[in-house]
Formats: structure tokens, sequence, C-alpha cells
């Protein structure tokens, strides 16, 4: 049975720092969130040229009435939802034997989770209400493979009245058996499996993304695979944006970033590393159109990539000209950078560090958030802590109303 948990916090100070902050970092509130369980330990994966490890996944959804939704998955294997209010966490929700992998907000204020079954690799969806109550709990079929994120990520999204699941798997069957892959399955409102995506698509799988424009009115899912159907970055499974060297066997030399929806067009935040089969310059802006029309790269930095990553993007907002909130981690030593670009990829606020702030996010987990006010939140949390950080980015003079009480 889900349980309710309402975790009662008298404060949920915000943090300060005596860092002399920047034109991105004066616009920064950060929230220290108590969490009534730990989170869950570091995990092993892939990112550029090979093995990584892996902070705990953290899904945020912001709701249209300035709090957030945050899914995250605690040290024992258990999901929690959990409500991010004025004085920190309001309520969670927990589902025992599940991990969380994917979550949205939806304008009634309840929300759709997709959740993995870790005994059995099942995964289902799951609608319910800002109460908890269930809408619909639909198990995905797949007749060859298991959800399982030894690779790759578990992603959700929701537009034009249906979801899209996005997620890893492990072959079971046939000529997949034992290989990694992914899965594109699409509901509709009512939580019935639909028409189209995929039980088998980018092979392996390294990590991957979805989401839906509003403008173009339509789903866009992006993997980085090593080797099937092609090396690098592809779009709906099938069409190459980016070619990076890989070896069919993990490595592989560009990774995700970000997915944000522009204007009329898409923006792919990324990293790769330059290589004699394959030019790269570090970060680097994708634009493109339904399907991956009319594909452009612009680098936002000017390096060889070997020490950049985690880049992360969100719209400010949704005026023209448009402006994207943009960052990447840099190693050696460890540094986070935040800056503001134009649709272009041109820099209209410079890129400066945040870490000096205490500002992060987790690696390569797709952590920005556009909030319904114009601002951008994300949140950031380390292996087996029993607390988290809710970031949030606006450029008007007060904070969102629900945090004018001197949270943000």
């Amino acid at each position: 049975m889900n349980l309710l948990r309402l975790a009662a916090f008298a404060c949920a100070a915000t943090a300060a720092s005596s860092a002399a902050a920047g034109p991105v970092g004066d616009r920064i509130q950060t929230t220290t969130l108590t969490l009534p369980v730990a989170l869950q330990a570091s995990q092993s994966s892939y990112c550029i040229g090979g093995n990584c490890t892996l902070g705990p996944r953290l899904y945020l959804a912001p709701r249209t009435d300035g709090r957030h939704w945050l899914g995250w998955t605690d040290r024992n294997g258990a999901a929690h939802v959990s409500l991010v209010g004025t004085a920190g966490i309001a309520a969670t929700y927990d589902y025992a034997g599940e991990e969380v992998r994917g979550l949205v907000a939806h304008d009634d204020g309840g929300f759709a989770v997709l959740l993995r079954t870790s005994a059995s690799g099942a995964i289902r969806l799951t609608r319910r209400t800002d109460a908890n109550a269930q809408t619909f709990s639909t198990v995905i079929p797949n007749s060859t493979a298991i959800a399982q994120m030894n690779t790759g990520d578990g992603r959700l999204a929701f537009g034009n009245n249906r979801y899209a699941a996005y997620f890893a798997v492990h072959g079971t069957a046939g000529g997949f058996d034992g290989h990694e892959g992914d899965q594109l399955a699409y509901l509709d409102q009512n939580g019935n499996v639909a028409a189209g995506g995929w039980e088998w698509g980018c092979s392996h799988q390294m990590a991957g993304l979805v989401g839906f424009h509003p403008g173009l009115n339509a789903m866009t899912s992006m993997c980085v695979s090593d080797c099937y159907s092609n090396k690098g970055i592809l779009v709906n499974n099938s069409r190459s944006l980016f070619t990076a060297d890989a070896g069919c066997n993990g490595t592989v030399y560009a990774q995700f970033g970000q997915l944000a929806p522009g204007a009329s067009t898409w923006k792919l935040a990324f990293a790769a590393q330059d290589r004699d089969c394959c030019d790269a310059k570090g970060i680097g802006l994708i634009t493109f159109g339904s399907g991956g029309a009319n594909a452009t790269t612009r680098w936002l930095t000017n390096t060889d990539g070997s020490t950049e990553r985690d880049p992360v993007i969100a719209r400010i907002g949704n005026g023209l000209p448009e402006r994207f909130l943009v960052g990447w981690r840099a190693s050696s030593p460890t540094r986070y950078l935040l800056g503001v670009i134009d649709g272009d990829g041109a820099f209209s606020v410079a890129a400066e560090e945040v870490q000096t702030l205490g500002v992060s996010w987790n690696a390569r987990d797709d952590s920005l958030r556009a909030t319904p006010s114009g601002g951008v939140a994300w949140v950031s949390g380390s292996a087996n802590a029993t607390t988290a950080k809710l970031y949030t980015y606006s450029e008007t003079a007060t904070a969102d109303p629900v945090f004018r009480s001197g949270f943000e």
C-alpha cells in the first residue's frame, strides 16, 4: 500500500554564501530540503569515454501554482514523490519496491510518475491526484526486454493528451537476449497503451531524453548510442544529428545534455570530445525542427572536450527574442558554470562559476526545468544524503509568489 507521509518542517533555511555573485549567480536562490529518508547510493553507468558514476536520479516537475513535485528514490530502493512548498517538503508519497524513472506535473495539481519494479524489471505509468489517489496504473509491455538502467536513462513527457515513456531496456529473448537497448511507449491520457514507439531502439542507449514541443505539437526522443543505428546523437531512434567516436562496447565520446523547446525549434545541449574521426569543441548546441530537420550545431566552448561534462539548458520565459539558461561542469578543478544565451547560441550573459555559491547539479541528470512563471528550477543531491538542494533562477524583482516569504 502507498503511504502518505506528511513532513512538517518549521523552516528550510535559504542557503547563504559570502562568495561574490555575478549576473547569473545573484538571480539564484537555494532552499535546503530535508528528506524523510536518505537518497539512493551512487550508480555505475557510462559517460564520455566509458564508465562514470552517477548521483541519485532526481526528477523535478514544476506546478502551475509555483510549487514543485520532486521524484526520487531512497537508499533502500523505495520510490517517493514529494511536494515542495513554502517551508520545504509539505508531503511525500511512497512506492515500496519501485524506483522513480520519470515524472510530469499536471495542471489539475496531480502528477504522473514512471516507476520501475526493482525485482522484476517491470515498468508502469501511474497518474495520481494531488492527494495521491490513483487515476490509472498501466504496466508497459515488452515482449523481448525488461526495463533496466545499467546504461541509459528513464524519462517521461506529456503533451497533446498523451504520454511518452522512454527508457533503457535489457534484452531477455531472441537476438536481443543479453543486449542493451531502449523502448519508447506512448499512452493516452487515460493510461491506455497507444500506437507508435518501439520495443527496441537505440542499441546501446547510453543516455536518453524525451520531450513535448507545444509549438511543433510533437514529441521528440533523443539517444546517445555507441553503435546502432549510428554512433553518436540520434533523434527518434534513427536520424543522426551528431556523429561521435564510439566502440559498440559502452564507449562513446558524446554525452547529454538536455532538450529544451524554443519558439519553433528544439535546442539540445550536449558535450563531445574531439577525436581523430570526429571534430568536437566541448559543449555544443544543436538547433533542429521536427524529426531533426534543418539541424545546425554551434559550439559554446572552444576546447577539446576532455574536461567539459553534464551540460544543462532551459528556456527563460516564453518571450522573444529567445533566451536560455545554459551551463556545464568542468573538471581539473571542478567548476559549475551558468550563463544566458540567445536562440542562436550567442552569450548575452557570459558563463560564470557558480559552485562558489554552493550551486551544482547531478551528473547526466536532465536537471533544469522551465517554470510556468518564467524562471528555471532544479534540484541536486548527493548519494546517501538526507538533504537535497532546490535552486530557483528568477529575473524578476521578487521570487515566485509561493517563495516570497523568504524561500525560493
